[in-house]
């Protein structure tokens, strides 16, 4: 794939990614609470975790896994998001350490600001922690990235040789 063509792909997977991001933090704290919940219910369900329970303690068991499906949820869409970001900025010829610090505070920024944005959506709060949650999923999706990039550069390398041969 031709560097241009991932640099759109990426800068527009970005985007979506931010996009989806801000129109789950645009919710109410009602809608959003519903979402999750609904969200939280088919996982128990598909993972067949309430099979022997009550209705009550399937409701329980849902409320209490509600908010680790919130912040997981908040690790995995800005690890999501810092994958994207770093592949699109992959494609442009800047210091590799700079394309990580650059990744970093663009995600780290629209994290903030997602938050500060949470204020005006009605119930809702901003919460340093889910900054925090959100951060360590960037810092994840950067690190599946230079893992990923290390094995494609050993097997470029190793394929070169090869073919030297």
């Amino acid at each position: 794939m031709g560097l241009k063509i991932q640099r759109i792909i990426f800068a527009i997977l970005t985007i979506l990614t931010f996009i989806i991001i801000f129109i789950f933090s645009n919710q109410n704290g009602y809608k959003s609470k519903s979402t999750s919940k609904n969200f939280t219910r088919k996982v128990i369900e598909i993972l067949q975790i309430d099979k022997n329970l009550s209705e009550s303690q399937k409701e329980k068991l849902i409320e209490d896994s509600q908010y680790i499906v919130r912040k997981t949820a908040h690790f995995t869409i800005y690890t999501i998001a810092s994958l994207n970001i770093m592949i699109f900025i992959n494609t442009y010829n800047i210091k590799f350490k700079n394309k990580i610090l650059i990744a970093f505070i663009i995600a780290v920024i629209y994290a903030i600001t997602d938050e500060i944005h949470q204020i005006f959506t009605g119930t809702r709060t901003p919460k340093v922690l889910d900054v925090l949650i959100d951060s360590a999923g960037v810092l994840y999706g950067i690190g599946i990235f230079l893992i990923f990039n290390m094995i494609i550069r050993k097997i470029t390398k190793k394929n070169e040789k090869i073919g030297n041969n």
